[in-house]
């Protein structure tokens, strides 16, 4: 008897230890993700201001170097900016991205990494006016989608513009559009709603509320 209950002690101890590693992993991967991103971008932006401006730094310690070239960068990305939001600049920009598109492997690289940036955006967060489910691509099957707007049909009727995105990459999809009754609008944010597209549904809300149309057509 005493054995059969150390053993069942034993087994409970282990599904509790087993839980919370996995609790702890899922709260520490993606901090880990997280700071491991960052930490890579601050060394690419300062990578290669750092050796242009040593020689004009004397001997400072490479902590104060990085701060500075860190800051330099910073400035630089501003400027860039700046450029963009000017006619000319513009044009630098799309020759650039001509010429970078007729590379084959650049091309590939070049072009998904655009699309998640522009996914994230807030420009294409703002075209997206709700989160909503529609039967797609069949009867009785739930698919995400974005409203993206509303047309009139010739009875005078609104119909909804469903953008049906693909996973994982919400940049593309199907725009379906679909009557009033058809529509399931949610309480599901934006963002929340772009985050299931591109995880595959592995990060999404646990629940959601229908709500009514909260936007201007």
């Amino acid at each position: 008897m005493s054995d059969e209950i150390e053993k069942h002690t034993g087994s409970a101890f282990g599904k509790h230890l087993r839980a919370r590693l996995v609790s702890g992993l899922l709260v520490l991967i993606p901090l880990a993700v997280t700071l491991f991103v960052l930490n890579l971008l601050f060394t690419s932006l300062t990578s290669f201001a750092r050796p242009v401006m040593r020689p004009w730094v004397g001997e400072l310690p490479e902590w104060a170097l990085t701060l500075i070239a860190f800051f330099v960068t910073v400035l630089l990305l501003y400027f860039v900016g700046l450029i963009t939001n000017h006619i000319i600049g513009r044009r630098l920009i799309h020759w650039g991205e001509t010429l970078l598109m007729k590379l084959p492997i650049v091309k590939s690289v070049y072009s998904a990494s655009k699309q998640v940036v522009e996914t994230f955006s807030s420009s294409t967060k703002a075209a997206f006016k709700a989160v909503v489910l529609v039967e797609f691509p069949r009867k009785g099957s739930l698919a995400v989608g974005f409203i993206t707007g509303t047309i009139l049909n010739p009875d005078g009727k609104t119909l909804y513009n469903v953008f049906v995105a693909t996973t994982p990459n919400p940049t593309t999809g199907f725009l379906v559009i679909y009557p009033e009754e058809e529509v399931i609008f949610t309480d599901i944010s934006v963002e929340d709603g772009i985050k299931m597209i591109v995880s595959g549904g592995m990060l999404s809300p646990t629940s959601y509320q229908k709500k009514e149309p909260s936007f201007q057509r």
